[in-house]
């Protein structure tokens, strides 16, 4: 089972090799795949930040 500093890690660098699909692509064609990449990643961050503030919260009381 995962932890969730490893689940973090593994969207930080989805969202890394996303934002550099989108960045280094040609303009002569057009995808979206690389920015629904990257917008999922960004969402699986918040996700687990969210998650972690809560677990961290919960060991705390």
């Amino acid at each position: 089972m995962l932890t969730a500093l490893d689940r973090l890690t593994i969207y930080s660098v989805l969202c890394f090799i996303a934002f550099c699909a989108l960045v280094l692509k040609t303009s002569a064609e057009p995808s979206f795949v690389p920015l629904i990449g990257l917008s999922a990643s960004i969402l699986g961050i918040w996700i687990e930040m969210r998650r972690w503030q809560d677990v961290s919260e919960e060991q705390e009381s």
